[in-house]
């Protein structure tokens, strides 16, 4: 993991290394690698028994702009292959990447130091890593509501600021949960809309921080929160 140049729009950034040399620079180009919490919070790097594709890195834009990355990984006996390629919509000529063979007790060992390191993080960016966890294990927090989970990080201008995101019909959409605090039927109607919600950092600890924004998740709608944009 790298932090950025404070001018960079990511904060932080995933870097490979294959044979010593950076990979997204010399295989893509107009973005970074995708953030540490995509690609190692989530296990996306894991090779397992079925093959996966991970996206490796972002335009700068957007994927839709300016292309993406891709790969995919799968185990291969003793070890671990990337291959299959893919740059949709990406720069014109980069050079064909062949496939990688990596040593699968080696490559699982680095994966797992990498999902280990912290040390590139900080308080705020730590507090959103554990909000993600817990919406991870507790979607329904988002789901009742009839919204869904957007990107959880620190804001890119205030590093101290985290930023949850979430995406869906505006408040006083009908049908958004029964009486039993249960989904209604209607839960998808309604224009979607984005809302964010910034959280300074307090001075808690990055736990007690986390643990609050999901008890408070727990009580109620969050597009009722005053400090809610949308």
């Amino acid at each position: 993991m790298a932090v950025a140049d404070p001018g960079d729009p990511d904060v932080v950034e995933t870097r490979f290394l294959i044979d010593g040399r950076p990979l997204v620079p010399e295989a893509f180009g107009p973005g970074p690698g995708e953030s540490p919490e995509r690609l190692l919070d989530s296990g996306a790097l894991r090779a397992g028994p079925e093959p996966r594709e991970v996206r490796l890195a972002e335009a700068y834009c957007t994927e839709g702009c300016c292309g993406a990355l891709y790969v995919t990984v799968r185990r291969e006996g003793g070890h671990v292959v990337w291959s299959d390629w893919r740059r949709p919509g990406g720069p014109d000529g980069r050079p064909d990447l062949p496939a990688y063979r990596f040593d699968a007790a080696a490559y699982d060992a680095e994966v797992a130091r990498a999902e280990q390191d912290h040390g590139w993080t900080w308080p705020a960016r730590r507090t959103s890593r554990l909000i993600t966890a817990g919406l991870r294990d507790r979607p329904d927090l988002l789901t009742r509501w009839g919204l869904r989970q957007g990107w959880i990080s620190t804001d890119f201008r205030e590093r101290d600021t985290t930023v949850v995101t979430f995406t869906g019909p505006p408040l006083g959409a009908p049908g958004l949960e029964t009486a039993r605090g249960e989904p209604g039927r209607n839960a998808a109607r309604g224009e979607p809309q984005q809302f964010l919600w910034r959280l300074p950092d307090d001075g808690r600890p990055p736990e007690e921080q986390a643990a609050a924004v999901l008890r408070r998740l727990a009580k109620g709608d969050p597009r009722t929160y005053p400090e809610l944009a949308g």
